[in-house]
């Protein structure tokens, strides 16, 4: 008499936990065999490891390169805090003379075909600086000076590709604050401190990244210059040739590794 449909249901119930156990069983010694081999196995490569370059801590500061003028604009003088017009209020202005002056003496105007002080600063309110249309502007709004001779750096400079930009890249985390042109450069000269362009920092010390051996060298492709991983296979597959090309009376056929720009 055939199995009803009933009967072959409970067949299959009972079966199904046998199956599950049978697999459960398996695992286990699979991982362990797995583990065993990663652990004791032979090396197939051995893998470079390169030296961790040295960084110069300067480079990592986010502060900038100098200290800023506020607004109104002031110094200390004789242990005094002094605004601009607290001394330039009891004379009047005049023609930027030709002669040494008496104070500010640690000044060099180097910057190009600004050599009068009226070109950037106001000549009645020194706490202002003036714009080329007589519009007066205040320190913290240097960068809108800067703009009318510096456009092309100006918006380089808006959009992050010129200066430094301190904070947070999403602006919805955190504030992002973009260094004004004198927190690098100085105005009366640009040039100092200098602005050399720097050296950028290493990169991420992986082993498809490090330096490049020289063009040319034994053929090898342009991937295989720059990338170590790639130069330790081929290294490892020219060497398993020489073994086998060394041991000629084994007629055993040795498999290769064929990298992707391996022929």
């Amino acid at each position: 008499m055939g199995e009803t449909p009933k009967h072959r249901d409970e067949h299959d119930q009972r079966s199904v936990p046998a199956q599950r156990s049978w697999a459960a069983y398996c695992i286990g010694p699979v991982f362990f065999a797995l583990a065993a081999w990663f652990l004791w196995g032979p090396a197939i490569v051995e893998l470079p490891i390169e030296s961790t370059p040295k960084v110069n801590a300067a480079q990592l500061t986010t502060a900038p390169r100098r200290e800023i003028l506020g607004n109104p604009p002031t110094i200390e003088i004789g242990g005094f805090k002094r605004t601009c017009m607290d001394c330039h209020q009891m004379f009047p202005p005049r023609d930027d003379p030709p002669v040494a002056l008496a104070q500010h003496k640690h000044i060099v105007l180097n910057h190009g075909i600004n050599k009068q002080c009226r070109n950037c600063h106001d000549s009645k309110d020194r706490n202002l600086l003036v714009l080329r249309g007589g519009e007066t502007i205040t320190y913290d709004q240097v960068e809108t000076l800067c703009a009318k001779c510096h456009g092309p750096t100006f918006r380089d400079w808006e959009h992050g590709a010129h200066g430094r930009t301190n904070g947070y890249w999403d602006a919805s985390r955190g504030t992002v604050r973009r260094l004004r042109c004198t927190e690098c450069h100085d105005p009366h000269n640009p040039r100092v401190p200098a602005m050399d362009p720097l050296a950028p920092l290493p990169g991420p010390h992986t082993l498809r990244m490090g330096e490049s051996h020289a063009e040319g060298e034994s053929g090898a492709s342009h991937a295989e210059h720059r990338d170590p991983l790639r130069r330790a296979i081929h290294k490892y597959i020219a060497d398993e040739r020489k073994r086998a090309e060394s041991k000629p009376e084994k007629s055993e056929k040795v498999e290769y590794y064929k990298g992707e720009d391996s022929e």
